[in-house]
């Protein structure tokens, strides 16, 4: 699978590892959170084919996009790959940062048959039973805001897969809780979309609480 092929490109790629290690991911949370590498030029698409896959089917899974001239190519080169992963735990995206300084800095698969990122919350899987057990959730924005706090224990944290909150994600977690603290980045985009998801919250009758980081600092 995909998975398995940016994970083991991960084990081989050091400088990859080393960027995890900066960021103070440890072994135990790549595991977690599935991370790996997809590396530079067209491998997955040769990986994925000598395995079976037409370039149809890689296109579909959004692995693979076309030029302008019609070539396929890999869509993640050159970046830390993160699993994004349904409600079940099942992987059905994508997510990576730019190893060197490609733009964007971080890229999500596509829209698919299987993902849909305004129904779905980053880490949610990992984190429903904490939430439940402590009736609460906090919202920030993107991955390593997620993943960070969970590794040192704050294990009822989900994202919002950079997109502004939608009502579908409101409603998924309102099946676990109605109370959710939004944790954004305190520079002024990060609170004017914490504004704003927080609009969305009370007019669907959750708690809501804001909390608020020095200037500098993000969740991660």
């Amino acid at each position: 699978s995909a998975a398995a092929f940016f994970s083991t490109r991960l084990e081989d790629h050091p400088p990859a590892l080393i960027y995890l290690e900066s960021r103070g991911i440890n072994s135990a949370t790549r595991a977690e959170f599935e991370f790996g590498y997809a590396p530079p030029g067209n491998r997955l698409l040769s990986a994925m084919g000598d395995a079976g896959y037409s370039t149809a089917e890689i296109e579909a899974a959004g692995l693979a996009v076309r030029n302008d001239s019609g070539v396929p190519y890999d869509k993640f080169r050159n970046r830390i790959i993160v699993a994004i992963k349904d409600l079940r735990g099942r992987i059905i995206a994508f997510g990576g940062r730019a190893l060197g300084d490609a733009i964007p800095k971080y890229l999500n698969s596509p829209e698919t048959i299987l993902y849909n990122k305004r129904r779905q919350l980053f880490g949610l899987s990992s984190a429903k039973e904490e939430i439940v057990k402590k009736d609460f959730a906090i919202l920030v924005e993107g991955y390593f805001d997620c993943i960070i706090p969970s590794q040192h224990g704050v294990r009822n944290i989900v994202a919002s897969l950079g997109t502004s909150l939608t009502e579908q994600q409101v409603n998924l977690l309102g099946g676990f809780t109605r109370n959710v603290v939004v944790c954004f980045d305190p520079d002024s985009a990060g609170q004017e979309a914490a504004a704003r998801s927080i609009n969305m919250f009370l007019s669907q009758g959750f708690s809501v609480k804001v909390a608020q980081l020095p200037e500098g600092k993000d969740p991660d």
